[in-house]
């Protein structure tokens, strides 16, 4: 049995922000994104360490938010994903991973949970 991987990020999650355009020309993500891919990367970092998966994986990310209809769950979970990928829970970056499970629902105590396992094989040979 394969084991799962899990955090908990205390705090509203925050969506990836789009790119911005900075007076010299360059682009850069917004704090706001910044600091809570830092939270997720430090809150896998405090549980497992140096430990990089490796293979195909799952990821399971369940948002508890006071601003559910006003964040896209796509852009929440790409920020959970830029975060663990600054983690480095990734042996290879986030293109390991080959399915997401990704859904928001209204809260008062604000945070976000992910998951992460090894993606089971499935047998399509019928």
């Amino acid at each position: 049995m394969d084991k799962n991987y899990s955090i908990t990020v205390p705090g509203r999650p925050v969506p990836k922000g789009r790119p911005r355009l900075a007076r010299n020309g360059g682009v850069y993500t917004p704090k706001t994104t910044v600091d809570f891919e830092i939270q997720v990367a430090n809150a896998w970092y405090e549980k497992y360490g140096a430990t990089e998966l490796e293979g195909n994986l799952e990821v399971f990310c369940y948002f508890a938010t006071d601003r559910h209809g006003k964040q896209d769950v796509d852009n929440l979970a790409k920020s959970v994903l830029d975060g663990l990928e600054r983690g480095r829970a990734f042996m290879s970056g986030d293109q390991q991973v080959y399915k997401i499970t990704a859904s928001k629902y209204p809260a008062t105590e604000l945070k976000t949970i992910v998951v992460l396992r090894h993606q089971l094989d499935y047998d399509t040979s019928d």
